[in-house]
């Protein structure tokens, strides 16, 4: 949250800086470019990190000198408020940011639709960000101008192991990056996809590293691993680690408990098609897909052959690939 504030706070001084550029023949004719603001922005945020993102993308909106619609996740409105009194604290003026907890559907959906918002600033789920941008398209009564959409929405990120990579190494960073924060998060290691050469010996080290995570309550900081953010996410997770059962062979994991919280067992399935629901579908949740590829131009060809664009790693010695 703290490298968010200070980022979009850099970024203003330098687009203001920009007014000063000359954009034409100096001496004949006077053309200059500014920034202004667009008006009231709907900010509609992520529970999975529910500070983080909410403190970016309210203030992003801020510094550019728009007025703010905050929604955050309904499962997370307690951290956004806690923000706000933040906010408060130091000085903001009051309605600048205006808190809007509700259900996702009802207050979300009103927000996108009113004629009166001019931008809106969304992150979550594919599904959802598809349905905003279609709904900001159409021009309501009393709409003026065309509404501005940035929506940040899934991903299903590879780690491509090359034949020359350090194997403990390369084990040790699918692991954290497949698990950490449950592996609820856009940017998770979702899929491994792996050299022929090193791909018996990598299943071996991801085998180990992952049945020896801790999972448990997360304010014991020994537990690597904590619980789904809700029910709905346990009953998603859960239903494709029965399609992983169908699709591939389970190395890891593949079990759950909702006695206690939502928890997930950290859960690897190998030997996947990379066509396969498991290897093409966001699952947003504790559970690796991985499979085998003969050469470093197919491993790249896998890697790219997904509808989601987002983030990704390749781990090798070979600088050149």
């Amino acid at each position: 949250a703290i490298d968010f504030l200070e980022y979009y706070g850099r970024q203003i001084l330098e687009l203001q800086e920009s007014d000063k550029k000359t954009l034409s023949r100096r001496n004949v004719e006077r053309n200059e470019f500014r920034y202004i603001p667009l008006g009231v922005a709907a900010v509609i945020t992520p529970w999975n990190f529910p500070l983080a993102i909410l403190a970016g993308m309210t203030t992003a909106a801020v510094v550019g000198g728009n007025t703010v619609l905050l929604k955050p996740a309904i499962t997370t409105q307690v951290i956004a408020y806690k923000f706000m009194e933040v906010l408060e604290e130091a000085g903001l003026p009051d309605g600048v940011v205006n808190f809007i907890p509700g259900d996702g559907p009802e207050i979300g959906e009103w927000m996108v639709r009113n004629p009166k918002t001019r931008l809106i600033s969304f992150t979550g789920s594919k599904n959802v960000g598809l349905i905003i941008n279609e709904e900001a398209a159409k021009r309501r009564r009393g709409q003026i101008w065309i509404k501005r959409v940035i929506a940040e929405m899934g991903g299903k990120d590879a780690i491509v192991v090359d034949r020359s990579a350090d194997l403990e190494f390369s084990a040790d960073q699918i692991v954290k990056s497949a698990f950490g924060f449950s592996g609820q998060k856009c940017s998770a290691c979702s899929r491994a996809i792996i050299h022929e050469d090193v791909y018996d010996e990598i299943l071996e080290l991801i085998e180990y590293k992952t049945n020896h995570l801790t999972v448990g309550n997360p304010s014991n900081f020994d537990n690597f691993m904590g619980p789904l953010n809700d029910e709905k996410a346990f009953e998603k997770v859960m239903s494709y680690v029965e399609i992983g059962k169908k699709e591939g062979r389970l190395l890891a994991g593949g079990t759950g408990d909702d006695s206690t919280g939502f928890f997930v067992r950290p859960t690897v399935f190998v030997d996947l098609d990379p066509k396969s629901r498991m290897m093409q579908e966001e699952i947003f949740g504790p559970v690796l897909s991985i499979c085998k590829v003969k050469n470093f131009d197919q491993a790249l060809e896998v890697a790219n052959n997904t509808e989601y664009g987002l983030t990704g790693a390749v781990i090798s010695k070979n600088r050149m690939h």
